[in-house]
């Protein structure tokens, strides 16, 4: 969906993915490391833009590139998507490796949920066999809410996935515990 939203964390931004962005996100979705829990993608860049298209169509799907704000450089993407009936699920998060914005980058994501949005619940959904994005949705505070059985269908078989919840009312309580990560992982001085 086009859309003018722009979010700023502490070292990160959010911005709007445009048609533009169809290379690097092709990269990020390419990338052995980060694709093993993704759909294959193709390596194709007309393939990408065409996608990019139809998103700029859809209603309530809102994805963003993540820019460092030092010098505007993206290092990942995010998206928050299926917006219905005041729920939505976040996801196509690809951070470029080695770069700290998966907490903040978030952060951003659930702020825009709640509290640009008003939303009464932002979830997300997880191949079960990602265990290190698991660890992190629990870490934070995210809510288990079930196993979908099959929910992906990889070229190496069918894949579980684990969808957690944050709710309108759980925010005000996991939001510090995400600031507080985002700041120390930004390096910004915490008083």
């Amino acid at each position: 969906m086009q859309h003018n939203l722009r979010l700023a964390g502490h070292r990160f931004d959010l911005r709007p993915a445009y048609i533009d962005d169809a290379a690097f996100i092709l990269g990020l979705r390419r990338d052995p490391e980060l694709s093993r829990f993704l759909h294959p993608t193709s390596p194709r860049l007309q393939d990408q833009i065409d996608w990019m298209v139809a998103y700029e169509a859809r209603a309530g799907d809102y994805y963003f590139i993540v820019e460092d704000q030092a010098d505007g450089t993206p290092v990942g993407a995010v998206g928050l998507y299926d917006v219905v009936d005041r729920a939505g699920e976040w996801g196509r998060w690809l951070i470029s490796p080695g770069v700290l914005a998966a907490v903040e980058s978030a952060l951003l994501i659930y702020r825009l949920g709640f509290e640009a949005l008003d939303l009464r619940e932002v979830y997300c959904r997880t191949l079960a066999g990602n265990r290190q994005v698991l660890s992190f949705h629990d870490s934070m505070g995210a809510e288990r809410r079930r196993t979908l059985s099959a929910y992906a269908h990889l070229a190496d078989g069918d894949h579980d996935a684990v969808e957690h919840v944050v709710t309108r009312e759980a925010w005000p309580t996991l939001r510090p515990r995400l600031e507080r990560l985002a700041q120390r992982v930004a390096g910004v001085r915490l008083v």
